[in-house]
């Protein structure tokens, strides 16, 4: 499973990379594909509100970070730190 682009990767990284504690883009990208490897994550689908698509969430309550894929687990669609109350939120779409 890969991003869309190397350039809709760099743009995340770019905005979320931080928060998750990478400091590069390929590190960006392993965080991402450490929280859908791990079978221990919280998956749903959920409606992206900006979008109106279904998603898939993985959420790893012990590390904080979310990853979302398309419906058909074809690409990345984002990877950031969040909390509970959040990804709650989510669900409830």
């Amino acid at each position: 499973m890969d991003w869309q682009s190397d350039h809709h990767l760099a743009d995340h990284f770019r905005d979320h990379g931080a928060e998750v504690g990478a400091r590069s883009v390929e590190e960006y990208n392993a965080s991402a594909h450490a929280v859908i490897e791990n079978d221990d994550a919280d998956t749903f689908l959920y409606r992206d509100i900006d979008t109106d698509l279904d998603r898939i969430g993985l959420y790893d309550p012990l590390t904080g970070l979310f990853t979302a894929l398309t419906e058909e687990q074809e690409w990345i669609v984002t990877h950031y730190r969040t909390d509970p109350e959040y990804i709650r939120g989510l669900k409830a779409r």
